[in-house]
């Protein structure tokens, strides 16, 4: 049985998470593609590492508010990528427990009830539904009134152009480009019947998750027959990108996830 390619993309030095997400994708069989612009330390065996100017130009990175995390940029890249062809995309704190076969054409769940998360996402090349995300980035002239925010936001980001100034995506509420986006478009192409339950990639809530790297805890009382994999929520753990990566606990969930795939998580002599 031929696994589709894991493609994400990386910018800066790698963790402990990130080689545990890529081991276990490998374990499973699948190939993993890991895009970035600059070579990445630390980047596991097994991972092959690939030009990320082969999909987007350089001069298209862009911080969350000029200075935060390229989550942004991250979901223009990932829409990119599907729009190539070139695989599953799969965020790089995402735990893979089962082979993702297929996949289907529509490939993503819900991480909360209304909410689809696009942390492991596969949308058909040619799909409008592509269209319409990538259009966010790209659009020379956007709706006054952005359809997938949320109301206020809607309303604040209106007023803020109708007095002249150019609001970017990582100028606007985070998650705006992510799962706001897709939830929306999804509804409005009439396709949310395709998305999975949050069993198969969200198992554990965003709000459990630092609990995960104290000792003791465990992620199997959470996993279902159908789950396939567990977003471990990187900001999570790190307060939303504003701390160092921390390693987790002897006798964690996490610690035991990495024992498993073999990570080391020793801090540094």
């Amino acid at each position: 049985m031929t696994l589709p390619t894991i493609v994400s993309f990386w910018h800066g030095p790698m963790s402990w998470l990130e080689a545990l997400s890529i081991a276990s994708f490998r374990r499973q069989g699948h190939p993993v593609e890991v895009y970035s612009y600059d070579p990445v330390a630390g980047l596991p065996p097994g991972a092959v590492a690939r030009d990320a100017a082969e999909v987007l130009p350089r001069d298209k990175l862009v911080f969350y508010k000029g200075r935060g995390t390229p989550g942004v940029f991250s979901d223009y890249f990932r829409m990119s990528l599907l729009k190539q062809a070139r695989g599953v995309y799969a965020d790089l704190d995402v735990y893979c427990m089962r082979p993702i076969t297929g996949p289907p054409d529509y490939l993503m769940a819900y991480e909360r009830p209304g909410s689809i998360n696009g942390a492991v996402l596969h949308i058909p090349a040619d799909a409008p539904l592509l269209d319409d995300l990538l259009a966010i980035f790209t659009a020379t002239e956007r709706p006054l009134f952005e359809p997938h925010l949320q109301p206020l936001r809607r309303f604040e980001v209106a007023v803020r152009r109708l007095f002249g100034e150019t609001i970017a995506p990582e100028h606007m509420q985070y998650g705006a480009t992510g799962p706001m986006a897709l939830t929306h478009y999804m509804q409005r192409r009439g396709l949310a019947h395709l998305v999975q339950p949050s069993a198969v990639f969200y198992p554990i809530p965003y709000e459990a998750i630092p609990s995960l790297m104290q000792p003791g805890s465990s992620i199997d009382p959470a996993i279902r027959p159908e789950t396939l994999a567990v977003h471990l929520w990187r900001s999570q753990l790190t307060r939303r990108g504003r701390a160092e990566m921390p390693l987790p606990a002897p006798g964690s969930a996490l610690a035991t996830l990495c024992e498993r795939e073999e990570i080391a998580i020793s801090p540094p002599a």
